[in-house]
């Protein structure tokens, strides 16, 4: 692909909306192209994180696993991003991605998001906002599901209910 074809697919992913074409030919600047085949492990669920991935063709299967099983799953396809927190932090894979098909993805090392973000502070300033809404977000919906579950004097949730909830867009 090249650098236009690579920031042309970035603009159509919700995570770089605020980003202009000059800090989009800079992040597509310093990414990678990588290919992986039907069925490999792009990473596992635990490693160290160092990069986001956007997908450019194929479909990845992401598997959360809990004492040795398979609890959650969720296929992605073109457009997506895997990894956004690693973009901005050092972290641990929380999921396995694994190619259903062969796959292709523009790779982004955090190295390289830093200095788009070092280079356009007012960018970053929306970036941790945004980040800081959906974690904000994320900590009231942990409240509420913790009143569900609380000591039984209040409402409760099914399991069912609790796995819905978990799993609903934000």
């Amino acid at each position: 692909m090249s650098l236009t074809s690579d920031i042309d697919l970035l603009k159509r992913v919700s995570f770089f909306n605020d980003f202009d074409n000059d800090q989009l030919r800079l992040l597509a600047f310093g990414a990678e192209m990588r290919a992986y085949r039907a069925k490999q492990v792009i990473f596992r669920q635990g490693d160290l994180a160092d990069s986001g991935f956007v997908i450019t063709e194929g479909q990845v299967r992401m598997t959360i696993s809990a004492n040795g099983f398979d609890v959650q799953s969720q296929i992605l396809g073109a457009g997506s991003l895997i990894g956004e927190m690693a973009l901005m932090a050092e972290t641990r894979r929380s999921a396995m991605a694994t190619a259903i098909e062969d796959v292709r993805v523009i790779q982004i090392r955090r190295v390289t998001f830093r200095r788009v973000m070092d280079e356009y502070p007012e960018l970053a300033a929306i970036i941790h906002d945004r980040v800081a809404g959906r974690l904000a977000g994320l900590v009231g919906d942990l409240e509420l599901v913790r009143s569900k579950l609380g000591d039984g004097s209040e409402e409760t949730m099914s399991l069912e209910e609790v796995e819905s909830f978990v799993q609903r867009d934000h």
